[in-house]
């Protein structure tokens, strides 16, 4: 859970590589974990992604939520 609320403060500061990074990794654990607290977090991310939607590596990022995690952009 950790991962996905620290992921943004990179985005902030303009660092999509180290923040999808973190994103990727708390997908990792989240794909073995129920937890809707920490998939909020994701959703949070995802909404922290909007200036980055053209990239493909962000496409690739959601898409991956969506499906491993079920969660909507």
């Amino acid at each position: 859970m950790r991962l996905a609320i620290v992921g943004p403060a990179h985005l902030q500061a303009r660092q999509l590589d180290q923040g999808l990074d973190l994103g990727n990794r708390s997908v990792d654990i989240l794909a073995r974990v129920q937890s809707s607290r920490a998939k909020d977090y994701v959703r949070e991310f995802n909404t922290a992604l909007a200036p980055w939607r053209r990239e493909p590596a962000v496409r690739e990022f959601i898409h991956r939520t969506r499906t491993e995690l079920g969660i909507a952009a």
